[in-house]
């Protein structure tokens, strides 16, 4: 099984040869997701409502999608050496219960989308068809989730750009889908939904077929063995929680903003999808370091491990002092072009104006729990990620309601996402004696994974 050897050669060129082709990927799904906003917030206010309501419901799928997909870019990293049939193995078992995974919790937000429409008090008019959306992106999230298994399973065997290529491919053919559903054909919100169910079908079946012409996969009888599902419970467990808290966070995200009537929603919406989009290249960082890490937990090349987060921390940090001036500088012009409406446009401007210098912050702390859940501290990211979005529900909800102004919620995101980077420094000193001194040095199970004493091993997003 071929790739890139993670052990030996310059972590800034490991980095760079990982995470840009990653980053390039997540950069062409930016422009996919803004394209979507563009032609969406050239329909009307109610399409743009709809598309906002539906962005915490996004992140239940999303949950499944990271825990799978991060479950498997560990767990074949650190199995690589057991060739094809090892590989055959471990895929089919994920594949297998990322799909089971997929249809129970489509399944369930189904079901639950009339309350839904309840809690956010949905207009009558508005919601056949918020119900309509949900349920259309649930079925169609099923296809996607299966291709992100098998797109981690390339960036897992090293074949990182593989994966990458095939992810701009169906970007640009999801933008053109789009283009073509709601410009063209005027199906709206339906439109995203078919052209995600085309670009989500053919985006597996072109990593199925990458393994197999490589060979990195074989024809094998499925065996079950419980072994190749330590991942999901090491790894798939905390991403999952943390991003199920996203949920719940964004859930109180959007009802402590509907007290400002449907505009305020649909702008808050169009502003917080556009940092959802801008915190991409911290998480591909974030995932590139723990592919190396991940590559180097033997005892001669553990000190790569901690070389990899030190040197990928300081590239996030310049990055993303571009990405938060550029969005400061450009906001105005930015959300003018993406959408119509005026009260819409001014309320994501306005939020934009307060958050998006924070971002010098958020995407490196990003990067590091990102890093914290691909190298067995997941369930202490969890923590860290149930303080950030408590302290800014209970802060954002009682200062909005105390001065009836929702900026003041806007300020407390901000905040935190300074404050977040204060956990940086810590978390570099644990990852040197754990991987530099020599007295942390840590025994490998015979599974390949770390055993890291007195420690919960997790992951978090």
């Amino acid at each position: 099984m071929q790739g890139i050897d993670y052990t030996a050669g310059s972590i800034h060129r490991l980095l760079f040869r990982t995470a840009v082709p990653m980053l390039l990927a997540s950069l062409v799904n930016v422009i996919t997701q803004l394209a979507n906003v563009f032609f969406l917030g050239h329909t009307s206010q109610s399409v743009l409502y709809v598309l906002s309501l539906y962005i915490p419901v996004s992140f239940v799928m999303i949950a499944i999608i990271e825990a799978m997909q991060l479950s498997v870019q560990v767990a074949v990293a650190r199995s690589r050496a057991g060739g094809s049939r090892a590989f055959t193995q471990l895929f089919v078992h994920m594949m297998g219960s990322a799909l089971l995974l997929a249809i129970l919790t489509g399944g369930i937000v189904m079901l639950l989308t009339p309350v839904l429409s309840w809690f956010y008090r949905v207009p009558a008019g508005i919601g056949p068809m918020f119900t309509l959306y949900v349920g259309g992106m649930m079925a169609v999230s099923i296809p996607a989730v299966l291709a992100a298994v098998t797109s981690a399973a390339l960036r897992g065997l090293g074949r990182a750009q593989a994966a990458s290529w095939n992810a701009v491919g169906m970007a640009m053919l999801n933008i053109a889908l789009v283009y073509t559903f709601v410009s063209v054909f005027g199906l709206d919100l339906k439109g995203i939904i078919y052209a995600n169910l085309i670009t989500s079908v053919l985006s597996l079946t072109i990593s199925l077929l990458i393994l197999f012409i490589r060979r990195e996969m074989v024809f094998e009888r499925f065996a079950f063995a419980q072994k190749h599902l330590m991942a999901l419970r090491h790894v798939g467990i905390p991403v999952f929680i943390s991003y199920c808290m996203i949920f719940l966070s964004t859930f109180f995200f959007n009802k402590i903003v509907s007290h400002f009537g449907e505009g305020a929603v649909a702008g808050f919406g169009v502003g917080y999808r556009i940092q959802t989009m801008a915190i991409l290249p911290g998480i591909v960082i974030g995932s590139a370091i723990g592919i190396i890490i991940n590559h180097n937990l033997q005892s001669p090349h553990r000190p790569r491990a901690y070389a990899s987060y030190r040197h990928g921390l300081l590239q996030s940090f310049a990055l993303y002092v571009f990405i938060a001036v550029a969005v400061w500088i450009w906001r105005d012009p930015l959300i003018a072009f993406l959408i119509e409406d005026a009260a819409t446009r001014a309320e994501a401007a306005r939020y934009l104006s307060i958050v998006a210098l924070s971002y010098i912050g958020m995407g490196p702390m990003m990067t590091t729990l990102l890093t914290m859940e691909q190298s067995g501290r997941g369930y202490q990211a969890i923590l860290l990620n149930a303080v950030y979005f408590l302290i800014i529900i209970a802060l954002g909800w009682g200062l909005t309601r105390a001065f009836n102004e929702v900026t003041y919620f806007y300020a407390v995101i901000a905040g935190m996402n300074v404050v977040g980077m204060s956990f940086f420094l810590p978390f570099m000193r644990m990852l040197r004696r754990e991987y530099v001194e020599p007295s942390a040095d840590k025994d490998i199970s015979s599974e390949g994974e770390a055993t890291l004493p007195n420690k919960s091993y997790s992951t978090q997003t």
